[in-house]
């Protein structure tokens, strides 16, 4: 049994730009753009928004699957995958590792080629599109440096996870610049790109810059991956959180079945899922049209808070905003240890909530090796999900998913 079925290039364009609310995924001829006869000027937006659909679905298998590796979800499937999912000693040959490898891969090579025919045309410096598209290769290639122990671009050599994140940190800062000198046209552009650059940065170990640049991020930004409610395409186009949530699939952790409004579940279905989990499910997600949060003010706060101690052992930016998080979860003010990994530990704690299915704990968790599990909602060994006497790995750098032999064998360039 698969959770998620992966998709190849897409023939479909969503006809609105990053910052809209609303999305047409229906298009009258949705084949290929010839080549020969490409306009950047005329034919730019239908390239950039078919490349960002191929990322909007790259997103959506990256929080699905780096959820469950993370313990934010547990798998109601019933295979030998399963077992070595939860003791998370998977090997390169399980499918899990294709199913997020391979549309990152194809959200990086279609955003990049959208990149190469958009820079040459006549209005490339402010181009809109081009912006959208660096921008767009450039999570995509930060998602990938998160979750696999390496990463490639365009069938190249393989990189490394600094290697990758650098590769995004010059597609997030070329976005920036263009979408910059768009004017107030590009202003989500922008600032969707500076959380991205941020979070980089962060990853990296790059505190300075992550700091400055999470600076630039107005408070109340967010912007989201639009889903479809489109019945032939839910399939693909949908909320994947939410199909596979009504199709029994996938359940809550114990340690998500907290009373804070941020991690909403629904434990009143009756009956289990088929590995004998009961039906606590996720409730954040309600329809196959809701959005996915994809970046935001309130993400760039935890980025210049984290990044501030891991800098320079500083406490107060990250207090004040988990004292924030603590009030909008419900929880008193924080009235523990003040020394830097008390805090940082706390702060992940609030992280994990704040951004619970957004794709992003398990960078969280490679990042900061030195946190306790336990204390960022990772359920230990012995629980339910885990197979008997098999002990929780640690989520450190050296942590991460195995390079599917779909790029192994296929890629001569790849050396791994």
């Amino acid at each position: 049994m698969r959770i998620f079925q992966s998709v190849g290039a897409l023939s479909v364009a969503c006809a609105a730009a990053i910052a809209s609310t609303g999305c047409n995924l229906d298009v009258k001829n949705p084949t290929v753009i010839d080549a020969a006869t490409f306009n950047p000027n005329a034919d730019g937006t239908t390239l950039a928004l078919s490349a960002q659909t191929n990322f909007y679905i790259a997103f959506q298998s990256v929080a699905l699957y780096a959820g469950l590796i993370s313990d934010e979800l547990w798998t109601g499937a019933a295979r030998l995958q399963t077992k070595r999912l939860a003791a998370r000693v998977f090997a390169s040959t399980d499918d899990i590792n294709a199913d997020f490898h391979a549309p990152l891969s194809l959200a990086i090579a279609s955003n990049e080629n959208a990149i190469g025919a958009l820079q040459s045309g006549a209005g490339a410096a402010s181009d809109l599109n081009l912006a959208r598209a660096s921008m767009n290769a450039g999570f995509a290639l930060d998602l990938m440096a998160e979750t696999m122990c390496a990463g490639v671009i365009q069938g190249g050599p393989q990189l490394s996870d600094a290697q990758l994140l650098d590769s995004a940190i010059t597609r997030f800062t070329n976005a920036v610049t263009v979408a910059t000198a768009a004017g107030t046209a590009g202003a989500a552009i922008v600032n969707a790109s500076n959380v991205g650059l941020a979070r980089a940065y962060l990853q990296k170990g790059d505190y300075t810059h992550a700091s400055q640049t999470a600076a630039l991020v107005p408070a109340a930004f967010s912007i989201n991956v639009i889903t479809s409610t489109n019945v032939s395409t839910q399939g693909t186009l949908g909320n994947q959180l939410y199909g596979n949530t009504v199709q029994g699939q996938i359940v809550s952790p114990q340690r998500y079945r907290i009373n804070d409004p941020r991690l909403p579940v629904d434990s009143t279905r009756p009956g289990a899922t088929l590995n004998g989990q009961k039906y606590v499910v996720q409730a954040k997600y309600n329809s196959y049209g809701d959005p996915i949060r994809l970046a935001s003010g309130l993400e760039a706060q935890y980025i210049a808070a984290e990044a501030a101690l891991h800098a320079s052992a500083s406490t107060a930016a990250a207090i004040t905003l988990i004292n924030t998080r603590r009030t909008a979860g419900g929880q008193g003010a924080y009235a523990g240890g003040t020394d830097t990994l008390s805090v940082v530990t706390e702060l992940l704690n609030q992280r994990a909530r704040d951004f619970w299915l957004e794709g992003k704990k398990l960078g969280d968790l490679r990042r900061n090796p030195s946190v306790a599990l336990a204390s960022v909602l990772t359920d230990p060994s012995g629980n339910p999900f885990y197979v008997p006497s098999t002990t929780l790995p640690s989520f450190g750098s050296t942590f991460c998913a195995p390079i599917p032999p779909q790029e192994t064998n296929a890629n001569p360039n790849f050396k791994p």
